[in-house]
């Protein structure tokens, strides 16, 4: 995702504006995977002061998941604030995001704006009940008789009892 600034190089101080919308292919992080279920738009204000670019805006998005505890497939919306700088010739290590030309590659922008604000595990609902630990089933549509025999087989289901709301342990 390439941002044209040639007219804010020519002229420091000038605020630009501007709206892009790409496709952006998946995204693999340790461990899993990163999908997108639309389109990312990135709404931007930038500023040239002279020997780089300060930046705010929005990234938006909605990105495919899976529910934490029945594994159902859901769509998440994604949307999150930025402020950064970009400045030419930055060490990748840096504070700043490098740019060289007239062109600012919002791609790493992009990227770890979603990779560093998005939720760790989402669910469907806030009282998901999850998967069978025995069978499988999806505890949230049907009752499976493995769930009383799960918690019959618990070596802490006695120390259940000592937690009475009545008494002080």
């Amino acid at each position: 995702m390439k941002l044209n600034v040639a007219t804010e190089l020519k002229l420091p101080g000038r605020e630009g504006h501007a709206v892009l919308c790409e496709r952006i292919e998946d995204i693999e992080y340790p461990g899993r995977w990163i999908r997108f279920a639309d389109d990312v738009t990135v709404e931007i204000n930038y500023v040239f002061d002279g020997s780089g670019f300060e930046t705010s805006g929005s990234v938006k998005t909605a990105l495919k998941g899976e529910c934490a505890r029945c594994a159902k497939e859901l769509t998440v919306p994604f949307a999150h604030e930025f402020e950064e700088r970009f400045e030419k010739n930055a060490p990748e290590d840096g504070d700043a995001y490098p740019f060289s030309g007239e062109e600012l590659d919002l791609s790493d922008l992009v990227r770890d704006t979603i990779l560093l604000n998005m939720e760790n595990y989402v669910l469907c609902k806030d009282d998901c009940r999850g998967l069978c630990p025995v069978c499988g089933c999806d505890l949230n549509t049907v009752q499976c008789s493995c769930e009383q025999e799960a918690e019959d087989d618990n070596p802490f289901a006695k120390l259940k009892a000592l937690f009475n709301e009545d008494k002080e342990v």
